[in-house]
């Protein structure tokens, strides 16, 4: 079999001829084949359908149009669906203006009156494979150049993506009591809006949201680059003060986000990183920041990071808190439906709280106590 079409510019042309009338048949292959072209002979339109399928496929066919089973018009049809770049010369006797029409009109190169010289066939056939490879040079071209384009498009993407996650790591670098905080919250978050696809939220959710919240998900907390390190790095509780400024991050963030997007109109990628970071700590019931938004009119994305950042904050060590085992984050999340978290969410989670505990386990920091379960 023939793997590219470099490769079948190498063979001699394929000329496919058509006729039931035997001797004329034996007598146009003999003619074409003495052009140096690989001639295969049909005796009628079924037969020959089923030839100009085979590899290496005809260039071009030269086709009787009145023809028992399948008529040479009918063949021209079907074999123009197959490929439009095969050429195909009908012949006939029939000098009939309208039969002529139709057949050019439905993509035959030309159309020669029986009888005829050998020169007006051979230069028809000549120019009709001229035509045939140059369609096929321009259809490599083509291909090639959208394999060029999709490579520079996928490496463009590669790029972005790096950009931001590298964005994100360096915010979560003045915390390095967070560890891999943002591996977790990727892939739990991966793992949750997958698993909500699964229920009523499944036609909203396609592989590209999906794929979209893995990606963004980690700019969740980028706002925090604005927040003192006195504040952000204080080892006890915070003052309300201090509070009220550490609440500040989410604002600081989804205002970056939202003047990148602004100044860069077209840039569309940023929409979802800046709905998670504006409202990532909002509540279902209304009472989160930083502007207290209920239910549904919290982005979904936002949501789906809320519950997993909530998870990770419960089963991580910190200065002012242990880590709790994965039973206890099921009882607080559980506990938390329809008031810190979407409903829906945490019936997700529960179909896939196991995928989290292995996630955890899987990316968890090497400095990290032993959980703590709560009797």
């Amino acid at each position: 079999m023939i793997n590219s079409w470099s490769e079948a510019a190498e063979l001699p042309d394929q000329v496919l001829v058509v006729d039931d009338d035997a001797s004329v048949l034996r007598l146009l292959a003999n003619q074409i084949r003495s052009m140096g072209f690989v001639v295969h002979a049909a005796e009628n339109g079924q037969e020959a359908l089923h030839l100009s399928v085979q590899e290496p496929r005809p260039a071009l066919i030269v086709s009787d149009v009145n023809m028992p089973q399948m008529d040479g018009l009918d063949l021209l049809r079907r074999v123009k669906r197959l490929s439009s770049n095969t050429q195909v010369v009908m012949v006939s006797g029939q000098n009939d203006m309208a039969i002529v029409r139709e057949c050019l009109r439905e993509g035959a190169y030309d159309y020669l009156i029986k009888p005829f010289e050998f020169e007006e066939l051979s230069n028809a056939i000549r120019r009709g494979l001229e035509r045939y490879h140059l369609l096929e040079q321009n259809e490599a071209y083509r291909l090639n150049l959208e394999r060029m384009v999709q490579a520079q498009t996928q490496e463009l993407v590669q790029t972005r993506d790096l950009a931001l996650i590298t964005l994100a790591k360096l915010a979560e670098s003045r915390d390095s009591g967070t560890g891999l905080h943002l591996d977790r919250m990727a892939a739990y978050s991966k793992c949750l809006a997958s698993a909500l696809r699964r229920g009523e939220y499944g036609p909203a959710l396609d592989s590209n949201f999906i794929q979209q919240v893995h990606k963004s998900s980690p700019l969740h907390d980028i706002g925090k680059v604005g927040i003192p390190d006195a504040i952000l790095l204080k080892p006890g509780p915070l003052t309300e003060d201090e509070m009220s400024t550490m609440q500040s991050h989410a604002t600081i963030g989804g205002d970056t986000l939202k003047s990148v997007i602004e100044t860069f109109k077209g840039h569309t990628f940023l929409l979802m990183a800046m709905e998670i970071a504006y409202s990532h700590h909002e509540k279902w019931d209304g009472s989160g920041y930083p502007n207290g938004i209920s239910g549904e009119d919290i982005p979904l994305a936002a949501r789906i990071v809320a519950l997993a950042d909530a998870y990770d904050a419960i089963t991580s060590h910190r200065p002012y808190k242990p880590a709790y085992d994965h039973e206890e984050a099921i009882r607080r999340i559980t506990r938390d439906r329809a008031t810190h978290f979407d409903p829906d969410l945490v019936d997700a989670f529960q179909t896939c709280h196991s995928e989290f505990e292995s996630i955890k386990q899987q990316l968890q920091n090497p400095h990290d106590e032993a959980p703590t379960s709560v009797e």
